[in-house]
C-alpha cells in the first residue's frame, strides 16, 4: 500500500481538518479525502466523522494513528539507513515545477560538471508542483527546484534566485498594429488557472480589460504561439531573452515589472551525499539573492 496514504491520513488527524492537510501537503482536498476513504475500504472501518462542520477521528482512527506513527519512523529510518549504503555514483535525480528550470539549471550543471565529481544528474520536467513535492516524499527525486512556495513541514527550502516576468509581443504584429503600447489591443495567450505566473498578473490582466483567447499550461507553448504572431503574452525573462535581444520580440513598457522566485528544496530526512553537496555549493554560488543555503551545507558537512 502507497505510504502517502499513511502519511496523508496522519496529517489529517492531527489537523482535524482535510482542506489545512491537502494544502501542506500541497494536494487538492479531492485527493486526500480520496486517500482516506481508500484506507477506510481496505480495513473496512471509519476513520473519521463529520458531526457538523467539524471532523472527529474514531476509535478505530485513534488505533491507526498509533501504528501509522510507528509506520513512518521505521519508514524514514529505512530510507536513512539504505542511503548510506548508496553508491556515490548513483545519478543526483531532480525534479523541476516548471520548464523555466531547465534554462537555470544549464550553467549550474556545467560549473558541476567542471568540478571533476563522479556521477551523473537527471533532471524531470513536472507538470506541476504537487507532482514535485510527491517526489521529495517518496524519494523519487533527491532534489527539487520549484518556483513557489512548498507549505509542508517535511521539505526544506531556499530561496536561489528572483527572476523577472516580461509582457511581450513578435515585432512583426507590433508593427501591424501602429506599434500600439496596450495590452489589451493584442490577443491574449494566457496560462491556464492555478499557474504560479497567472497569479501574479491575474489583476493587472482584469484592470486593462484583457482578454484570453487561448490558454495552456506549458510556458513553451506558449513562446511558440507568440513567435508565430498568434498574440501577445507574459513569460519569464529568460525563456525569451534571446529573442527580445535579437529584436523577434517586443517588450512592453507601460505594464507592471513583476517577480517571481526560484528555490531549491529537498526531504528534511534526506541523506546528501558529498556530490549532492558540491552540486548545492554550486546552486548557492549561483544564487542573486540572500539564501541560507551554504551556511545550511556547511553545518551539515
Amino acid at each position: 500500500m502507497d505510504i502517502q496514504l499513511f502519511q496523508s491520513f496522519l496529517l489529517v488527524s492531527k489537523l482535524s481538518n482535510i482542506t489545512k492537510a491537502a494544502e501542506m501537503l500541497n494536494f487538492t482536498q479531492p485527493t486526500v479525502t480520496a486517500q482516506i476513504r481508500t484506507l477506510e475500504e481496505h480495513y473496512g472501518v471509519r476513520l473519521f466523522e463529520r458531526i457538523g462542520r467539524k471532523l472527529y477521528i474514531t476509535e478505530a482512527g485513534r488505533e491507526l494513528t498509533l501504528h501509522t506513527e510507528k509506520l513512518l519512523a521505521v519508514y524514514r529510518d529505512i530510507n536513512t539507513a539504505m542511503q548510506r549504503f548508496s553508491d556515490m555514483d548513483s545519478p543526483i535525480k531532480i525534479g523541476a515545477s516548471t520548464a523555466v528550470a531547465s534554462y537555470i539549471i544549464s550553467p549550474i550543471l556545467l560549473d558541476f560538471q567542471n568540478t571533476g565529481m563522479a556521477g551523473s544528474v537527471i533532471v524531470d520536467i513536472c507538470i506541476d508542483l504537487p507532482t514535485t513535492v510527491k517526489g521529495l516524499m517518496d524519494n523519487t527525486f533527491d532534489l527539487a527546484i520549484v518556483h513557489n512556495k512548498i507549505n509542508n513541514s517535511q521539505i526544506i527550502q531556499f530561496d536561489l534566485s528572483q527572476e523577472k516576468l516580461v509582457w511581450i509581443v513578435k515585432r512583426d504584429l507590433f508593427a501591424e498594429n501602429n506599434h500600439c503600447q496596450e495590452v489589451s489591443h493584442y490577443p491574449f495567450i494566457n496560462f491556464r488557472p492555478g499557474c504560479v505566473y497567472r497569479s501574479l498578473y491575474e489583476d493587472v490582466l482584469q484592470e486593462k480589460g484583457v482578454q484570453s483567447i487561448i490558454e495552456y499550461s506549458d510556458a513553451e507553448a506558449i513562446k511558440r504561439a507568440v513567435l508565430d504572431g498568434v498574440g501577445s503574452s507574459i513569460l519569464p525573462h529568460i525563456l525569451v531573452e534571446p529573442f527580445l535581444a535579437d529584436g523577434t520580440l517586443v517588450e512592453f513598457n507601460n505594464v507592471p515589472q513583476l517577480t517571481f522566485v526560484m528555490s531549491i528544496a529537498f526531504h528534511k530526512s534526506k541523506v546528501l551525499t558529498p556530490a549532492m553537496r558540491a552540486l548545492l555549493l554550486i546552486f548557492a554560488g549561483h544564487a542573486n539573492i540572500q539564501s541560507d543555503l551554504t551556511q545550511y551545507i556547511d553545518a551539515k558537512s
